[in-house]
């Protein structure tokens, strides 16, 4: 068995019981200490009810806190980024923040209803300066794969996992495992996310707990690491934050509603095709 991440061998590393029912085997990788799951076959019955986990209490905290951290990088580090990308956005509520603020976001996820950003929804290859992708990658069977084609569409990728702790690292030890769920499948240590840079030949940056970015060309880590501070994520922010696109969505969408019902209704009024000699 070899590490998803860095190739290198892998070895057990503990046992336990997800979705009440099924035995999960975690393997850890002996060169990047990276901890995946063997062969989840229950996956698809870990989503069935919902893609977003009905423990996920902190979700909207969460993304609170998240717009802020993007706020300030879009004010500070990135502000060349115009078009941006949620993946794996979920129910739509980070884009909406975002756009709220003035940024231009799009949503894109497979696996989820949107609900805060409809009409604001991405086509599946479309590039980007800047895509986010928070609480995703500790979800992915192939997480070298997934991001591959994500860093193949834009030069910066920010994305959110929490890092596997020194100690009190196991499953019923520490709570990401989440093993009632059964969805988190993978979980990163600083050495297998500098392995996953390496193999994107992107540069990496990390706050050290939670935030992390792929770039191509290098970012400061004390800039991420001051944003951990949530003040200060919501000063920097503030003062980043550009003209509301709130009123230019309604607007927009307005138009396409209306654009449809009048489409409806001249389809109404149209001759019935002929069905006889």
């Amino acid at each position: 068995m070899t590490c998803p991440i860095c190739a290198a061998p892998s070895e057990p590393f503990a046992e336990h019981r997800v979705l009440g029912r099924h035995q999960a085997r975690y393997r850890r990788c002996t060169a990047c200490g990276h901890v995946y799951v063997d062969a989840p076959h229950w996956l698809e019955e870990a989503y069935a009810s919902s893609a977003i986990a009905a423990l996920d209490t902190g979700i909207v905290v969460r993304n609170l806190y998240l717009a802020d951290v993007l706020g300030a990088l879009l004010g500070t580090r990135f502000r060349h980024a115009r078009r941006c990308l949620d993946y794996g956005g979920g129910s739509g509520l980070l884009v909406r923040l975002m756009r709220d603020r003035g940024h231009d976001f799009r949503w894109q996820d497979a696996h989820c209803d949107n609900l805060f950003a409809r009409g604001f929804e991405a086509d599946a290859d479309a590039r980007f300066d800047l895509i986010t992708c928070f609480e995703v990658i500790e979800h992915l069977v192939d997480p070298l794969a997934v991001f591959e084609r994500l860093t193949a569409r834009a030069p910066v990728v920010v994305f959110s996992t929490e890092l596997l702790p020194a100690k009190r690292n196991r499953p019923g030890e520490w709570y990401y495992f989440a093993p009632e769920c059964g969805q988190h499948i993978g979980f990163f240590t600083p050495a297998s996310l500098a392995a996953l840079a390496r193999r994107l030949d992107r540069h990496l940056a990390s706050d050290g707990r939670m935030v992390h970015v792929l770039a191509d060309a290098p970012v400061s880590p004390l800039l991420l690491r001051l944003l951990r501070r949530r003040p200060i994520a919501r000063a920097l922010a503030r003062l980043a934050r550009r003209r509301s696109l709130s009123h230019r969505d309604a607007a927009d969408l307005r138009e396409r509603l209306l654009a449809a019902q009048r489409g409806i209704t001249a389809d109404a009024t149209a001759p019935a095709p002929r069905t006889g000699p």
